[in-house]
């Protein structure tokens, strides 16, 4: 990596929802779980006694049910009312990436993260999101590059020194 890369951002309200859904996709030990939770009702609904199956596929019903109105109805909402609360989080951010750090600046302060700090990361198409806590993290939206942020060089970096993205 040659010269520091740098960019300037505001996180909006939409993306703030849209980052929520990202920061809480699930990871591969939560497919892991489902699979064995979904094998084990499964395996209850075809060998249990007579009315097992109802009882399985009701509860699978009901659980979908109520994972979707929690990750499309409660989430979103939570998300935007903490939002307008998160002051710090509406204003100006600025981003810059050198050979031994990343480097995020706001009106709160500065933070200079060593790769050996970064907890991990993970990405979509529209963000990049840098761990410091199972639950903290830095939001980089991918309108960056329209500045010249390299944001395949920020993630190849970050698989080198961190580890792929989760």
């Amino acid at each position: 990596m040659s010269d520091p890369m740098h960019a300037r951002y505001h996180v909006t309200e939409r993306d703030y929802v849209r980052v929520g859904r990202v920061a809480s996709r699930p990871g591969r030990r939560a497919w892991t779980v489902l699979a064995v939770v979904l094998a084990c009702a499964l395996a209850a609904a075809l060998l249990g006694p007579p009315g097992t199956g109802t009882a399985v596929t009701g509860g699978l019903v009901g659980g979908l049910a109520v994972w979707c109105t929690i990750q499309y109805v409660l989430n979103p909402w939570l998300l935007r009312r903490h939002y307008r609360q998160y002051k710090l989080m509406q204003q100006e951010q600025t981003v810059t990436l050198s050979p031994d750090v990343i480097h995020f600046k706001s009106a709160a302060g500065e933070s200079h993260l060593g790769w050996d700090k970064i907890l991990k990361w993970r990405f979509s198409p529209d963000y990049v999101l840098i761990y410091l806590a199972p639950n903290m993290y830095h939001v980089i939206p991918a309108s960056v590059a329209a500045q010249g942020f390299d944001l395949d060089r920020l993630k190849s970096t970050l698989a080198q020194h961190v580890g792929p993205a989760v």
